[in-house]
């Protein structure tokens, strides 16, 4: 089972896009493609959540959109050879030296886990010419696929921060406290899977701990948590929350694009006790 919800045919779907709303009549419940704090409500109400400022939808589109998102989801776990194959030829007729050079370095399988890693945290790979051009570029210096991928989403910046910016440009953001930071660092251990986090059983349990409960209190402002680091810590980040917080958006300092302003709401901590016994 990849997804699932409940529909009240008949209703609307109010959902609070964050910041204080008026109090409605309704059944609480949450928006299923987005996890966002939201009510069921009955047609008559729907003029005065507008108002309130609510995006309100009816039932066919939670289910299109539901649908969507599992697509997207999951559509690394679907993308093949065949199919990298298919993008690479569609590319081929209209930027022939591009492709030509990156076939020269990577093979479909390399293409198609840079791909994969890519659409695993929701980056479109829609721009296939800059995705070839940045392996191209890097191809000679290493076939590191971990690396090449930072170096690709640094290359979709813009396209990865308009993804996630109010429409104002800007990133509201949580960071981590510079010391947690460093030892998440350090703690690097490479493996055949990539780079993950070695930290101690204790200091991983309080890490997971802490940017859990940020998380949940960011979703219940009705905001999206997303956490910026440096280019050094966000695929570790990423790949020690990815079993307890697969919708956590990690992004790193290098990819955000100029002209798009941060904003950061909050700084993750671990717990006094913790970082005296991890010190």
């Amino acid at each position: 089972e990849v997804g699932k919800g409940v529909i009240r045919m008949g209703n609307f779907l109010a959902i609070n896009p964050g910041g204080e709303r008026e109090e409605l009549p309704g059944e609480k419940t949450r928006d299923p493609a987005f996890n966002l704090p939201a009510l069921w409500i009955a047609e008559e109400d729907r003029d005065q959540a507008e108002r309130a400022g609510y995006t309100v939808v009816d039932a066919p589109s939670i289910i299109a959109t539901h649908l969507t998102e599992v697509i997207k989801k999951h559509a690394s776990e679907i993308l093949g050879r065949q199919e990298v194959q298919s993008l690479v030829e569609t590319v081929k007729a209209d930027y022939p030296a591009v492709v030509e050079e990156t076939l020269k370095l990577f093979g479909l399988g390399e293409l198609q886990k840079v791909f994969q890693g890519l659409l695993a945290e929701q980056v479109s790979i829609r721009n296939l010419v800059v995705i070839l051009e940045t392996l191209a570029d890097y191809g000679p210096v290493t076939k590191d696929v971990g690396f090449l991928i930072e170096k690709v989403r640094q290359a979709l910046s813009r396209q990865i921060c308009l993804q996630y910016a109010d429409d104002t440009k800007t990133l509201r953001v949580l960071t981590l406290d510079p010391a947690l930071e460093q030892k998440i660092i350090e703690s690097r251990h490479d493996s055949v899977t990539g780079p993950v986090a070695a930290l101690e059983p204790e200091l991983m349990r309080a890490w997971i701990n802490a940017v859990t409960n940020s998380f949940r209190s960011t979703q219940s402002a009705g905001q999206l948590p997303i956490l910026l680091t440096s280019e050094a810590a966000r695929p570790l980040v990423k790949n020690s929350t990815l079993r307890d917080i697969p919708d956590l958006t990690v992004l790193s300092v290098p990819e955000i694009a100029s002209g798009i302003r941060v904003e950061s709401i909050g700084e993750i901590q671990l717990a006094p006790d913790t970082q005296r016994n991890s010190a």
